[in-house]
């Protein structure tokens, strides 16, 4: 069965059709480029970043978050209204080249083999849904307002465009069909029951509508794609290969450790927005400012001043704004803002726990532990400021291994009631208790650690402690972008597992587990840590 011949003629003749068409992609696709040009180039001169392991699971954990929308249905009405729209976007990509062959090959049949008709009730089938998507958008864009989203003009342009190229898709077969009644199009049925609506009109407004359906879907679909670099809609492009690229399927905050032996970095940290590697700059392309971060966010419910969401706006304006001198190769600039106290204050760096809520609920992927923790590596160690509560938790550290300043020949005294094996290279259990901090110190802490004590005892595991062998792991310093006392902290630790042969370590502590089981491998020791 070949494809019906529906093409339109009337306002540009067959033979003019393809060079028209050309100039008018010609034209978007240049300022597509022209626009995507300067991102790309600051992309391949900014640090790199090893995201390419494990590609079978990147493309199960993109197929998940990203084709299948998972993240997106904690909230039931904007979660199906934005898959809806994302899958007629997938479907209409085949029907957007089908406009565009048709334009440059006017005179071409294809057999569909049967599948045209398949194809025509599902593209039908969602030009229905994403319309009705796109005036509930519409509607909470303009009358529910919720808080969290940005709402912006921008936005209401790029969802009448939407509207205005499913109408014009759905015009196009119906004004075929009203000028043809005898031809059949399998599976169109959307444009079938149109047509006849279309009969109040004269044959010539029909032409007319036909050909300015056709037209009109090209011209909105190429101007759509002109508004994506320059506009947060970029993540249309970008959201895909940020899930891809994500570590969302691995444990921990990807918090890598600084080579200091390095006598070639010159920098420790965030300081200038071009520090970030490229998958963080990824990362600020691909924020579609829908507020979910913020709703999580623990710190800005109490009051503090960060919003995830805008400190991800205000890094991708500053490196808009500085990438044409970036580019202008001026390492002498002086007179552009500073990124740290400038475009984003040292309270804002400083409010974040670093707990994750808002990676949790990005449903693109985007990583934010990460970018503040290098930022505040910057503060720490670039520029020797932060809080003045942190030099006396900084020095307990270095000299007691532990935050608040307790000796660290007391660590073990909270045990010395219960019994407790200190553990024995020549003769070791098979787990390590690794009591941390705040189990060793805090007198809360004591009582948690007694309760696991009594919890393993009673399920028979062999476990003993280090005693006052222990250390911090030193996850304190490292969030609070002091890396290079973490460095001390965890090599220290390293080798006395090592020089212990301690392998399965149980842990009370989230921020002991999170450290031993994601963080200590570029210290040389895999560890099996289990949460009590």
């Amino acid at each position: 069965m070949n494809f019906p011949q529906n093409r339109a003629f009337e306002w540009v003749s067959q033979n003019l059709q393809p060079f028209v068409l050309g100039v008018l992609v010609l034209l978007a696709t240049a300022r597509f480029l022209y626009v995507l040009w300067p991102k790309w180039r600051i992309f391949r001169q900014v640090p790199g970043e090893d995201r390419f392991k494990y590609p079978l699971k990147r493309l199960g954990h993109t197929f998940r978050i990203a084709f299948l929308q998972a993240k997106m249905f904690k909230e039931a009405k904007a979660g199906w209204m934005h898959a809806l729209i994302f899958w007629g976007f997938l479907i209409f990509l085949l029907r957007a080249a089908w406009f565009f062959f048709i334009g440059f090959f006017p005179a071409v049949e294809l057999d569909g083999g049967g599948l045209e008709t398949l194809y025509f009730f599902f593209k039908d089938s969602f030009i229905v849904l994403v319309t009705l998507a796109a005036i509930y958008a519409l509607y909470r864009r303009t009358v529910e307002r919720p808080e969290r989203l940005t709402l912006s003009l921008e936005g209401i342009v790029i969802l009448v465009l939407i509207l205005a190229i499913m109408m014009s898709d759905a015009l196009f077969d119906a004004g075929w069909q009203a000028r043809n009644p005898q031809a059949s199009m399998s599976g169109a049925w959307l444009g079938s029951l149109i047509a006849p609506m279309l009969s109040v009109f004269e044959v010539t407004a029909i032409i007319h509508l036909h050909n300015m359906a056709y037209w009109m879907h090209v011209i909105c679909t190429l101007y759509f794609m002109t508004l994506l670099p320059g506009s947060k809609h970029f993540h249309i492009v970008t959201s895909i290969p940020n899930v891809f690229f994500s570590n969302g399927f691995e444990g921990g905050n990807q918090l890598h450790r600084i080579d200091f032996e390095n006598e070639e970095l010159e920098n420790y940290g965030v300081s200038k927005i071009e520090e970030f590697s490229w998958k963080k700059l990824l990362d600020l392309h691909t924020c579609t400012e829908c507020g979910r971060c913020d709703v999580a966010c623990p710190a800005l419910a109490s009051g503090k001043p960060l919003s995830p969401k805008q400190l991800t706006v205000d890094l991708r304006d500053h490196l808009n704004n500085e990438t044409p001198h970036l580019l202008d190769n001026d390492p002498q600039r002086s007179d552009g803002p500073l990124l740290l106290g400038g475009i984003i204050n040292d309270e804002t760096i400083w409010s974040c726990t670093t707990c994750g809520a808002c990676e949790e609920e990005c449903p693109v992927m985007i990583e934010y532990v990460n970018k503040v923790v290098d930022l505040r590596r910057g503060l720490v160690l670039m520029e020797n400021r932060y809080p003045a509560e942190f030099a006396n938790a900084f020095k307990s550290l270095e000299t007691q291994s532990n935050p608040w300043g307790f000796g660290s020949n007391t660590r073990a005294d909270w045990a010395q009631e219960l019994d407790i094996k200190t553990w024995d290279k020549n003769n070791p259990t098979e787990y390590l208790y690794f009591v941390g901090c705040n189990g060793s110190f805090d007198d809360r802490g004591k009582k948690i650690a007694t309760a696991v004590v009594h919890s393993l005892k009673s399920a028979g595991v062999a476990f003993s402690i280090l005693g006052n062998d222990e250390g911090c792991t030193g996850d304190p310093a490292r969030r609070a972008g002091n890396e290079y006392l973490f460095d001390m902290l965890a090599s220290k630790n390293a080798e006395l597992f090592k020089e212990k042969s301690v392998m399965k370590i149980v842990t009370h502590c989230p921020h002991c587990f999170n450290s031993l089981k994601n963080e200590y491998a570029e210290f040389g020791v895999e560890l099996d840590v289990i949460h009590h």
